[in-house]
C-alpha cells in the first residue's frame, strides 16, 4: 500500500501524536475543573456528531464499494480509502476534547480506545491486507453511534449490536488468518496486535455496558 509522502503513516509519527493529545486533554481537564464547562461545548459536540455520522456512512459505502464495485469512482484507490480511514482516527481525538469541554468525564473505554485506534489502523489498515471488513463495520457502527450522540435517541438499542459485530468480526477474522497462515507469515505481528487491541476494546465495551445496565437498574423509579 503506497504511503510515500503522506503524514501520519510512520509508526514514529503515530507515537508522536499521542503526547500532544494527552497534554491538551489534561490541560483542558484542568481548566474545566477550575472554571467550569464551556457553554458552547454541548451544541458543538452535537453538531460534530451529526456531521461525523454522515461522514462515517459515506466512508462505509466507499469501503464496501471498494470490495464489491457497485460503482466506479475515478481516482479513488483502495490505498486512498485506507489512508482516509486512518486519518479519521486522529480526528476522533476531538471527541475527547468535546466531552471534557462539556464537563463530562471520559471513561476508561473511550480513553483507551481513542489513544490506541491510530495504532490499530497503522498496523492493521496501512500495513496489512484485507483491511476493509473491520473498517466497514467500524464506520457502520459509527454512523449509528454518532447519529445517536447527535440527537437520534431511538438509535440507542442498535449500538450494542453494531458494537459487538465489529469487534467479534475483527477478532475472529484475524484469529482465523493467524491459524491458517501461522506466526511466521509476513503480517502475523500486525494481525496479532490487532487481535490484542480489539480484545481489550471488547473487554472495556463489556464493562461499559455492564456498568450502564447496573446504573439503570438501580435508578429510582419516578412516581407520578
Amino acid at each position: 500500500m503506497s504511503r510515500e509522502g503522506r503524514p501520519f503513516t510512520s509508526l514514529q509519527s503515530v507515537i508522536l501524536t499521542t503526547g500532544p493529545f494527552v497534554f491538551l486533554w489534561s490541560t483542558l481537564t484542568g481548566y474545566v475543573s477550575r472554571h467550569g464547562a464551556f457553554r458552547i461545548a454541548r451544541p458543538l459536540t452535537r453538531l460534530n456528531s451529526q456531521i461525523y455520522s454522515l461522514y462515517s456512512l459515506a466512508v462505509a459505502y466507499l469501503i464496501l464499494n471498494d470490495v464489491l464495485h457497485f460503482q466506479e469512482y475515478g481516482g479513488v484507490k483502495s490505498s486512498d480509502l485506507a489512508y482516509i480511514y486512518h486519518l479519521s482516527k486522529f480526528y476522533e481525538y476531538i471527541d475527547v476534547f468535546n466531552l471534557v469541554a462539556s464537563g463530562i468525564t471520559v471513561g476508561p473505554h473511550m480513553a483507551f480506545h481513542h489513544l490506541t485506534t491510530p495504532f490499530l489502523t497503522y498496523f492493521r489498515v496501512l500495513n496489512a491486507s484485507d483491511w476493509q471488513l473491520f473498517a466497514f463495520l467500524n464506520c457502520f457502527h459509527h454512523f449509528w453511534m454518532y447519529a445517536y450522540f447527535g440527537g437520534v435517541s431511538f438509535f440507542r438499542p442498535i449500538l450494542p449490536v453494531t458494537g459487538w459485530l465489529q469487534l467479534i468480526a475483527g477478532i475472529g477474522f484475524d484469529v482465523y488468518w493467524l491459524a491458517i497462515n501461522g506466526r511466521d507469515a509476513p503480517e502475523s505481528r500486525n494481525r496479532a496486535i490487532s487481535v490484542l487491541l480489539l480484545t481489550r476494546y471488547a473487554m472495556l465495551f463489556y464493562d461499559e455496558l455492564k456498568t450502564g445496565s447496573q446504573q439503570k437498574s438501580t435508578k429510582p423509579e419516578k412516581k407520578g
